[in-house]
This record gives structure tokens, C-alpha cells and sequence, in this order.
């Protein structure tokens, strides 16, 4: 019974041992003649390498599109001007100034005014005082020549010598008060010519005050009342012509003033040369 088992299971060996060695027997050529030439399969692509993770970065916010440009906007057309003051390009001849600047000026032509009366009655008290010492010398002088006469009448020739070197420095001191008398009376006429100018200078900032005064009416009223606005203008042409006027008389007289002031240095050059032979220099 034993050997029978053992028998079958050498017989079941073999068969399979059989099948598998006809299955690796390779199959029979094909006829080349009659089958059609099939391509070569082609060779697989190899297999992508592993790639690394990456976590993401940070999400940033994508940039904005840039906007459109906006249309260039149409060149503007020259307005033609209105008025002659527009085509002409008028301008203020007399410039606006604020009324605290105009009235510190104003106190100060005042003052200058004050000072120039003070400065000619101090000058003409010298005058006087120099116009009576001048009366004195020109007697001393003549009581001199009638001395000088009575010597030569009475041939004392050294006498007369010596009278008529003490009337020759009389002549000097007398030449000498006589350029100061010209000084003095040229110091009186340079204070008048100064009180003229300071009170031509304040009627000139008097009027301008007014002009300023009413400028500042009309920018107040402008486009309220037009008939208000309309007489501010008149009046405001009116005081800027008198004011323009006004300026132009304190202009003359300070040119006159000037002038006077050469004069004063004229006359001060001649007495200080006429000091200088008074005392023998």
C-alpha cells in the first residue's frame, strides 16, 4: 500500500516537471515570408527621480495692475482779455501799504517837523548874536582907521604900524563872524526848507491813509452793494491822484532840502579856513 502511494506521488512529480520544462521551449519562427513586419515596441520612458517636498512659501499678494493712463486733458484755450486794463496789463501805481506802517511814518514827518522848528530858532538866535558881533568889529575896525589917520597926521609912524596890524586881525575876526553869520543864515533857511518837506511829507501820508481807508471799504462791500462799489471806485481814483500829487511836492522839497545841505557844507568849508586865519593859523 506504501509503495503504491509512494509511486503515484513520483508519477505526479514527473508530470510537472514535464509541463514546465515544455513551456520554456521556445515557440516555433514565423513564417517571415507571409507575415507582415510589425516596429519594435517602443522602450518605455523611465520613471520620473523622486522630487523632494517643498512646503510652499509665504502667499504674498499678487502686485495691482497698473491703471490706464488717464486721458491728457485738452490744452486750454487763451482767454482773450475783457478790458484795455487786462490787454494793457495795468498795475497799481500807487502800491497798497497797511495803515499802521503809514501812521508810524506819519508821527515820525511829525517829530522831523518839530525838530526842524527847534533847530531854526536856535539857528536864528546865532545869527542874531553873530550879526551884533560883526557890529562891534566894524566899530572897532573904524575906531582904528580914525586912530591910524591921527598917528600918520601926527607922523608916528610906529604907532600907525602897530594900529594898523591890530586892524588887520580885526579884519580876520570880522571875516571870520561874517562867514559865520553866511553859515547861520544858510542853517535858518535849511530848517525852513525842512519844515516844508515833513509837512508836505504828512499831507502826502494823510492822503494815503484816506486812500488806504477806503480800499479797505471796498473790498468789504465788492459784490454787495455794485452802486456802493462803484462810488468807492471814483473816490479811490480821486485820492490816488492827490496823493500822487502830494508826492510829488514832498519829492521837490526834499530835493530842495538837499540842497540846501550842500550849501551848509560849502559855507562850514569857508569858516572853518576863515577860524583857521582868525587865530593865526
Amino acid at each position: 500500500m506504501k509503495m503504491r502511494r509512494d509511486g503515484l506521488v513520483l508519477a505526479a512529480l514527473l508530470a510537472a516537471l514535464a509541463g514546465s520544462l515544455a513551456a520554456q521551449q521556445p515557440a516555433p519562427a514565423a513564417d517571415t515570408a507571409t507575415q507582415a513586419y510589425a516596429p519594435p515596441a517602443p522602450t518605455p520612458a523611465p520613471a520620473p527621480a523622486a522630487v523632494p517636498y517643498v512646503p510652499p512659501a509665504a502667499t504674498t499678494a499678487p502686485a495691482p495692475a497698473p491703471q490706464a493712463a488717464a486721458p491728457a486733458a485738452p490744452a486750454a484755450r487763451p482767454v482773450a482779455p475783457s478790458t484795455t486794463a487786462e490787454a494793457l496789463g495795468f498795475v497799481d501805481v500807487l502800491p497798497p501799504r497797511s495803515s499802521d506802517r503809514i501812521r508810524n511814518e506819519l508821527a515820525a514827518a511829525k517829530a522831523a517837523e518839530r525838530e526842524a522848528q527847534e533847530r531854526q530858532a536856535e539857528s536864528s538866535a546865532q545869527l542874531d548874536e553873530t550879526k551884533a558881533k560883526i557890529q562891534v568889529k566894524k566899530q572897532e575896525i573904524s575906531t582904528i582907521d580914525a586912530r591910524i589917520k591921527l598917528a600918520d597926521k601926527q607922523k608916528q609912524d610906529a604907532d600907525k604900524a602897530a594900529l594898523e596890524a591890530e586892524k588887520k586881525v580885526s579884519e580876520r575876526q570880522k571875516q571870520f563872524l561874517e562867514r559865520r553869520e553866511d553859515l547861520h543864515r544858510a542853517e535858518v533857511e535849511r530848517a525852513k526848507a525842512g519844515r516844508k518837506q515833513a509837512r508836505a511829507e504828512q499831507t502826502a501820508l494823510e492822503l494815503e491813509l484816506q486812500l488806504a481807508g477806503r480800499r479797505a471799504d471796498r473790498a468789504r462791500t465788492a459784490g454787495v452793494d455794485p452802486a456802493g462799489t462803484v462810488r468807492q471806485d471814483q473816490i479811490i481814483r480821486e485820492l490816488e491822484r492827490k496823493t500822487l500829487e502830494a508826492q510829488r511836492a514832498q519829492a521837490d522839497a526834499a530835493r530842495d532840502v538837499a540842497s540846501r545841505d550842500q550849501d551848509i557844507a560849502k559855507r562850514r568849508l569857508d569858516l572853518y579856513q576863515a577860524q583857521m586865519a582868525a587865530g593865526g593859523r
